[in-house]
Parts: C-alpha cells; sequence; structure tokens
C-alpha cells in the first residue's frame, strides 16, 4: 500500500553519536512505556524522525533514533526492548555479509601480521636501543664510578693535606706561642735588668752628688769653722787690747767691723762657689733623669712594638686558618654534590629501566590482544562456514 500522502514524515539516516543507536518502534514504546500508536502518530506528524529504510526479514521494521525519542519522551525502561540484530538481519545478505567478513578478517589479518611485524621491528629495536643504552649506562657508570672513585682519592688526599697543613698550623703556632712566651718573659727580664740598671745607676749618680754635696758641706763648715776660730781669735785679741789701750778701741772697732766685712765677703764667696757647684749637679742629675725617663719611654716603645708584632702574628695565623677552614668545606661541599650527582644517576638509571620494564609488559599485553583477536576472528569464520 503507498503511504499517505498526508503524513508529514521526518527521514534520517545517520546517528546522532557513538552513543546513539537505531531502536524499532515496538521497542520504543516498549522503553518509553507509550501506545506503540503514539509512536506511529510522532512519525506521521514528523515530531519523530525515522529511518526511510525498512529492516528486517519481511521488510517492514521501521527505525528511530533513541536520541530522537529522548526529546519526545523520557526513557523508563531502557532494556524493555525485545527486538535484536538477529531480528532484524536481512537474510538474503547473508552470504554478501559473509563474503564482506570474511575479507575484512582476511584485511585484518593482514593488518595485523604487518602490525606484528612492525611490532617485532620495533621491539628488536627497542631492544638493540636497550642493549645500547644499558651499554652507555654502564659505561656512563663505570665513567662515574672511576669519577667517584677519583674524586675520593683526591677527597682522601686533600684530608691529609689539610690534616698536614693542620698539623703544621699548630706546630708553628705552637711555636709561635713559645716564641712569644720566650718573648715576654726575654722583654719582662730585660725590663727588669733595665729597671734595675737605671735604679742602680740613679743610684750612683744621687750617691755620688750626696758624696759632693757633703764633701762640699764638709769644706763649707771647715771653712766657717776656721773662720770662727779665726774671728774668735781676733775678738780675744781686741778684746785684750781694749783692756789695754782704750784709746785704740775706734780704731780696733773698725779694724773689727772691717775683719767682720771681710769675713762675711769670704763667706758669702765660699757659699757661692758652693752653689755654683751643687748647680751643675743638679743639672747633671735633672739630664741623668731625663735620660732614665726616655730610656723607660723607648723600653715601652720596644714593648708596644712586640706586642703589635705579636697581634699581627696571631691574626695572620688566624687568617691562614680561616682560609683553610673555608678550602675544607667547599672540598666537603663538593665531594657531597659529587655524591648527589651520582645517586641522582642511579635513580635515573632505575626509573629508565622501569619504564623500559613497563614498555616490554605493555608490548607483550599488546601483543597477546592481537593474538586473542585473532583467535577470535579465526572462531568467527569458522562459525560462518
Amino acid at each position: 500500500m503507498p503511504d499517505d500522502p498526508s503524513k508529514q514524515e521526518q527521514y534520517v539516516t545517520e546517528l546522532a553519536g557513538t552513543d546513539d543507536r537505531w531502536v524499532s518502534v515496538t521497542d520504543a514504546s516498549r522503553i518509553a512505556r507509550r501506545q506503540e500508536h503514539t509512536i506511529r502518530t510522532w512519525i506521521a506528524q514528523g515530531l519523530l524522525s525515522v529511518n526511510p529504510v525498512r529492516v528486517g526479514i519481511n521488510k517492514k521494521t521501521r527505525q528511530v533514533r533513541l536520541s530522537d525519542l529522548v526529546k519526545l519522551t523520557p526513557i523508563i525502561d531502557p532494556d524493555a526492548g525485545i527486538a535484536t540484530d538477529l531480528g532484524t538481519l536481512d537474510l538474503p545478505s547473508i552470504p554478501k555479509q559473509q563474503q564482506q567478513l570474511m575479507e575484512q578478517i582476511t584485511m585484518l589479518q593482514q593488518e595485523v601480521t604487518g602490525e606484528l611485524a612492525s611490532l617485532g621491528g620495533q621491539l628488536r629495536d627497542l631492544a638493540e636501543k636497550h642493549e645500547q643504552f644499558a651499554g652507555e649506562t654502564r659505561q656512563t657508570w663505570q665513567v662515574h664510578q672511576q669519577q667517584y672513585q677519583r674524586l675520593a682519592h683526591r677527597d682522601d688526599e686533600r684530608q691529609q693535606q689539610l690534616q698536614q697543613v693542620r698539623d703544621s698550623l699548630t706546630e708553628q703556632a705552637t711555636s709561635y706561642s713559645q716564641e712569644l712566651q720566650q718573648a715576654r718573659q726575654n722583654l719582662s727580664a730585660l725590663v727588669v735588668e733595665t729597671e734595675k740598671t737605671l735604679r742602680q745607676a740613679l743610684s750612683d749618680q744621687v750617691g755620688q752628688s750626696e758624696a759632693v754635696l757633703r764633701q762640699a758641706l764638709e769644706t763649707v763648715q771647715a771653712i766657717s769653722a776656721e773662720a770662727i776660730e779665726q774671728v774668735r781669735k781676733n775678738v780675744a785679741g781686741l778684746e785684750e787690747r781694749l783692756v789695754s789701750a782704750v784709746e785704740k778701741r775706734r780704731e780696733a772697732h773698725e779694724e773689727l767691723a772691717a775683719t767682720v766685712t771681710r769675713l762675711h765677703a769670704h763667706t758669702d764667696q765660699r757659699f757661692s762657689q758652693v752653689v755654683n757647684r751643687l748647680e751643675p749637679l743638679e743639672t747633671t742629675l735633672g739630664q741623668q733623669q731625663d735620660e732614665i725617663q726616655e730610656q723607660v719611654g723607648r723600653v715601652g716603645q720596644l714593648e708596644t712594638e712586640l706586642l703589635t708584632q705579636i697581634d699581627q702574628l696571631a691574626t695572620q695565623l688566624t687568617g691562614m686558618q680561616s682560609t683553610w677552614q673555608e678550602k675544607l668545606a667547599a672540598a666537603e661541599q663538593e665531594a657531597h654534590q659529587l655524591r648527589r650527582d651520582l645517586d641522582a644517576q642511579g635513580r635515573l638509571q632505575q626509573a629508565l629501566q622501569k619504564q623500559l620494564d613497563e614498555e616490554r609488559k605493555a608490548r607483550e599485553a599488546l601483543a597477546k590482544q592481537v593474538e586473542k583477536l585473532l583467535q577470535q576472528g579465526q572462531q568467527k569464520g569458522k562459525g560462518h562456514d
């Protein structure tokens, strides 16, 4: 029977996507829990697109897309459909489909064979690359081991050198300390000896000055005693003369006055001589005291210079120790960095080995899957035969 021209059917020949599928009108009514008449009405009104090609044994089964059905009504029971692919087979085209299937199986076998050959070549290439990489890795590892041994040997040599330098510095420090101690002792002894010498010289000078002064005083006292004795004698003579002759009293008195004046002048002269002798002695004593002070100042300056040299030697020793300690720290840091690089190289080698093992397992799993597909294809071909 020809179709009713009043129908407004909309046709569609392609699925909307990979998740979409064709369902018959009966299956559509079952999974949507709608009457089959409703589904056909939607098709007639153009609300539900339909495939223009009818399928099934009697070529009367019509199909709609599940995605279009979802737009019109919710899907209540997706598993309620009873139609299967076997129910919609086109029986007259089975031999053609079998031939197509055999052709597809043959092509699939050829493709699988080619893929297996390519996979075998890739596996061989990968094995060769793996062997080459393993050889390079072993060579690199040997080089790193040699470098590590050289560095370890160099580290030991540096440790020995540092130990020798430390021992040498310790010996030098001990020697410098002993020399400084000896220099301080010598300086102390020199200061003490200088003080003793200066004190002795000063004591001698003072003693000499006292002796000279004492001698001068004794001389003055002797002169004074002589003058007094002479005065006494003169006075006694004058008294005798006064007793004997009053007339000569004035003359005697004048003579006595003149004598006293001369005596005073002589005494003043003697005192001037003594003072003149004492002044050079005081000047000499002052000069000696100044010289002593200068010598003491020079000794103090010498002690200051020695202490400055000692401080400079200690500073140089401290700088040398700091320099060697920095070099030792740099060498230790370099050795630690090399150890870290070697550990990182080992971890990288382990990661590469793990990656190679994973790739080998993946290729083995792929080979198994391909073999399984070939077996399934052969079983399907035998079933169709």
